[in-house]
C-alpha cells in the first residue's frame, strides 16, 4: 500500500513520515556540493570562491542573489537562487537593504484648534486644479492661517513636489518668524518627505499630521477649498496655466481682503487680522473670548469690548 494509506491505517499523522535532522529540525540538510554542466561536482566553498573572485569582484558589480545566480550559471554551475541566497547568507555576502524609511509623524490630538494666535497654527494641503487648454490637472497649494483664514501662500503648478512646497513655505513665513508654529497637513507624498521634514525641524516648525480618511481635521484649509469650488473652479475656463494664475491671484486678493467668512464673525481675514493687532491686550482677550475660531457668542462679545 501507499505511504498515505499506511499512516492512515497506523493512525500516524502524515508528516511523521518525513525525515527529521538530528537537531530536530524538519528537512533534510543542505548539500554540500554542487554539480557543474560537465558532471563535475565540486564542493560549495568552491562556488564561493569563484562567487567572490570572478562575479562579486567585478567593478560596478553590486548584484543580489538572484543575478549573481544566473552569474554562476553562466559560468556552468547547477544551481538555483534559493541555493545562492543560502550560500551568501552564510558568507556575508548579501546587500544591505536600502529601504526609505517614513518619517516620525506627530499626529493630529485635536481636530479643532482653540485660542489661536495668528502665526500660531498653519494649514496646507494641494487641490486639483483642471486647466481646459492643456487638457490636464494642475496642483494649487495653500497655505492658511487658522486665527484669521488669511490665505498666507499659494502654488499652481503642473506637477507639485516638496521642493515646490518647501518655496512656497518659505515665501510664505518669510515675513515673520515666530517662536511657536504649528504645521497642520494631511499625509501625501509631498508632505511626508524627508526634505520638508529637515526644513520644519531646522525653522523650529512642529509638523502635525491628519489621521487617514479624516479630512475634517483638516477642515480649516478644506473649507477654503470648498469657496474656491465654487466661486472660481465652477465658474471659469482656464486657456493656459497662466490664465489660472492669474485668476487665483486675484482671487486670493479678494478672499484675503474682501470675502466675509462666517467662521469670523462675517469679517474678511485682513479686517479680522488688523483687528488681532489692534488689541491692547491679546493674552487678556483670548482668555475672555475663549476659542477664537469658533465664531461663539461670547467670542464676539468680548471682541466687540475692545473695539468699542
Amino acid at each position: 500500500m501507499s505511504q498515505k494509506e499506511l499512516c492512515s491505517v497506523l493512525l500516524l499523522a502524515k508528516s511523521s513520515r518525513y525525515y527529521k535532522r538530528s537537531d530536530n529540525r524538519p528537512g533534510a540538510k543542505p548539500s554540500e556540493f554542487t554539480y557543474r554542466n560537465n558532471g563535475e561536482k565540486v564542493s560549495n566553498d568552491k562556488v564561493v570562491d569563484v562567487l567572490v573572485k570572478d562575479v562579486l569582484s567585478q567593478e560596478f558589480n553590486r548584484y543580489g542573489h538572484r543575478l549573481c545566480n544566473e552569474e554562476l550559471k553562466a559560468l556552468g554551475f547547477i544551481i538555483n537562487h534559493k541555493k545562492t541566497y543560502r550560500l551568501m547568507k552564510k558568507h556575508g555576502l548579501l546587500l544591505e537593504k536600502v529601504g526609505i524609511s517614513g518619517i516620525k509623524r506627530e499626529w493630529v490630538k485635536y481636530r479643532k484648534i482653540v485660542a489661536a494666535a495668528p502665526y500660531e497654527h498653519i494649514c496646507m494641503d494641494i487641490k486639483y486644479i483642471y486647466i481646459h487648454g492643456l487638457r490636464t490637472n494642475a496642483y494649487l497649494l495653500a497655505i492658511i492661517d487658522v486665527a484669521t483664514r488669511y490665505v498666507l501662500g499659494w502654488s499652481l503648478r503642473l506637477s507639485m513636489k516638496y521642493q515646490d512646497v518647501i518655496l512656497c513655505l518659505h515665501s510664505a513665513l518669510s515675513d515673520h518668524k515666530s517662536d511657536k508654529i504649528m504645521l497642520r497637513t494631511d499625509n501625501g507624498s509631498q508632505f511626508i518627505s524627508h526634505g520638508l521634514d529637515r526644513y520644519c525641524k531646522t525653522n523650529g516648525i512642529t509638523h502635525e499630521f491628519t489621521h487617514v480618511a479624516t479630512p475634517e481635521e483638516n477642515s480649516y484649509v478644506e473649507s477654503l477649498f470648498s469657496c474656491v469650488e465654487k466661486e472660481v473652479v465652477l465658474t471659469h475656463e482656464f486657456d493656459s496655466l497662466y490664465h489660472a494664475r492669474e485668476v487665483f491671484k486675484r482671487y486670493f486678493i479678494f478672499h484675503n481682503t474682501k470675502r466675509r467668512r462666517h467662521a469670523l464673525g462675517r469679517r474678511s481675514p485682513m479686517e479680522y487680522w488688523n483687528i488681532f493687532f489692534s488689541l491692547p491686550d491679546f493674552k487678556q482677550y483670548k482668555a475672555e473670548a475663549g476659542v477664537l475660531v469658533k465664531g461663539g457668542e461670547a467670542t464676539w462679545l468680548a471682541l466687540d469690548k475692545y473695539e468699542s
